[in-house]
C-alpha cells in the first residue's frame, strides 16, 4: 500500500518539482484581520512577534494561550496539532480566534510519521496543497530524545516520505519547519532536499545550538550558518529557544551558543549579532512551547526580546520578530 501510494504521487511530486515560482494568494479578509492585529499593536508601541512553532495538543483550553499571547506581545501563533488530532484542529481554532491563530498543519513528530504510514501522508499532501492552511507543521529528521519526550528517531529528510510534505508545500507556497540534529555528517540530506526542491520555504529549527561539539562543528557556528543562507535561498532559521548557560537535555554540554559565555549577564554573542544583521530577512522566531514546557512561554519570549531583539537595529529586529514570518505566510511583504 505505502509502495503504491508513493508511486501514484510519483508525478504530482515531479510536477511541483518545476513549478512556477508564482505563489498561490491568501484570503485577502484574513490577511486583513491579520494586518489589523499587527498594526494595533505597532499603535501601541510594541514590537509584535509572529511565534512560527507552537506545539498544540489540545491538553489546556486555547483562552490560556491567548491570554499568554497577549501578555508576552504575541500577535499570531502557528498553531500546529500533533497527529491525533489531526490538522483541522487548527482551523478549529482559527475560527474562535481569527486574529491571533493562524491554521498550520500537523507535526510530523509522532508515530504514524515515523513509520510512514501512508494514510498519514495522503492525509498531509491534501491538507497541505488546500490552501485551508498558512503553514506546515514541525517535521522531525533526526531527532534526539529530550526533556519531554524520548524519541531517538530519524526520517531522512531525502526520503520518499519527505518528498511528499516538500513537494506539497513548495506546490502550496507555504513554509515548513523541519528539525533535524545539525550533526556534520547529516547536512548532507539537508542539502540534497533543499537544492531539489528550491521552491519550499524551509524553517530549520533551532539555530545556535550545539549538542554535542566533537559532531557539531559546521551549522553550530555563525560562519557555517552564513554559508548555508548563501547556497540556499529557500532557506530559514528559527533561534535556539534554550536559555543562556542550560545544558542540553541528557547531555552534559551547553546547549545555546547564540550568547557570548564570557559575559554575565549574558549578551548575544557578536559573531552571532552580526549574523543576524548581515541576514535580517532570513530568521524567525518560535516559542517551541507544548504541553511539558507550558510554563516556560513566557520566559522564552522575554528572552528573545531583551537577549535578541533588543540588541539589534530596530529595523532588523522587526524582521525577525514578525515581518518574515508574515512574509513565510502570506506570500507579501509587510508594507510599513
Amino acid at each position: 500500500m505505502r509502495v503504491l501510494f508513493l508511486a501514484g504521487l510519483a508525478l504530482a511530486m515531479l510536477a511541483s518539482a518545476v513549478a512556477s515560482a508564482a505563489e498561490p494568494a491568501r484570503d485577502p479578509a484574513q490577511l486583513q484581520v491579520y494586518e489589523g492585529r499587527l498594526r494595533e499593536m505597532i499603535a501601541g508601541g510594541k514590537l509584535p512577534i509572529i511565534d512560527v512553532e507552537h506545539h498544540w495538543g489540545g491538553k489546556l483550553p486555547l483562552p490560556e494561550l491567548i491570554a499568554k499571547m497577549d501578555g508576552n506581545g504575541v500577535a499570531l501563533t502557528w498553531l500546529g496539532q500533533n497527529e491525533r488530532n489531526g490538522s483541522s484542529l487548527s482551523l478549529d481554532a482559527q475560527r474562535d480566534f481569527p486574529d491571533r491563530i493562524v491554521p498550520t498543519t500537523l507535526h510530523g513528530d509522532g508515530p504514524r510519521w515515523h513509520q510512514g504510514d501512508p494514510a498519514l501522508l495522503a492525509e498531509l499532501d491534501g491538507d497541505i496543497r488546500s490552501g485551508a492552511y498558512w503553514a506546515a507543521g514541525e517535521f522531525e529528521a533526526r531527532h534526539y530524545p529530550s526533556g519531554s519526550n524520548n524519541r531517538d528517531v530519524h526520517m531522512p529528510l531525502d526520503s520518499p516520505d519527505f518528498d511528499v510534505v516538500l513537494a506539497a508545500v513548495q506546490a502550496a507556497g507555504i513554509p515548513v519547519l523541519v528539525h533535524h540534529e545539525a550533526e556534520d555528517d547529516l547536512l548532507p540530506e539537508m542539502d540534497r532536499a533543499l537544492a531539489k526542491y528550491p521552491g519550499a520555504k524551509v524553517v530549520w529549527c533551532h539555530v545556535g545550538r550545539r549538542r554535542i561539539p566533537a559532531y557539531w562543528r559546521i551549522l553550530s557556528t555563525p560562519e557555517g550558518v552564513r554559508d548555508w543562507l548563501i547556497r540556499h535561498p529557500n532557506l530559514y532559521f528559527d533561534l535556539n529557544q534554550s536559555p543562556p548557560g542550560a545544558k542540553a537535555p541528557l547531555l552534559p554540554y551547553v546547549d545555546n551558543v547564540l550568547f557570548d559565555p564570557g559575559n554575565t549577564p549574558y549578551r548575544l554573542d557578536p559573531a552571532w549579532k552580526a549574523l543576524l544583521i548581515e541576514f535580517p530577512d532570513r530568521f524567525v522566531i518560535g516559542s517551541d512551547t507544548n504541553t511539558a514546557r507550558w510554563g516556560q512561554y513566557d520566559e522564552v519570549i522575554q528572552r528573545m526580546r531583551s537577549l535578541v531583539l533588543a540588541e539589534l537595529p530596530p529595523e532588523a529586529a522587526a524582521k525577525i520578530a514578525f515581518k518574515n514570518a508574515w512574509r513565510l505566510m502570506t506570500n507579501q511583504e509587510w508594507r510599513d
